[in-house]
């Protein structure tokens, strides 16, 4: 990668993380407190489901499983000629 695309691209994920900071602290400070509870309510009897639990299990097995380290495979599928 050049000098030039890579100094681009770290400005615009600055400029990038910039503006959700902004929009965070925005809807953090305009939006009040009660309308993030009504609007949490829902999710907390779904949260508290036995579903919501091994939905949580699964997706951390498979990230484990994703992110563990694996030896490279050479899976080129061409025979093995050894005499």
């Amino acid at each position: 990668m050049s000098e030039d695309t890579k100094g681009s691209n770290l400005l615009r994920l600055a400029v990038g993380a910039g503006v959700l900071a902004v929009a965070a602290v925005g809807v953090a400070v305009f939006v009040p407190r009660r309308r993030w509870v009504a609007m949490a309510e829902p999710f907390r009897g779904v949260l508290e489901s036995p579903m919501a639990l091994s939905l949580a299990a699964w997706a951390t097995g498979v990230w484990a499983s994703a992110a563990s380290p694996n030896p490279p495979a050479f899976d080129d599928l061409r025979p093995f000629d050894e005499f």
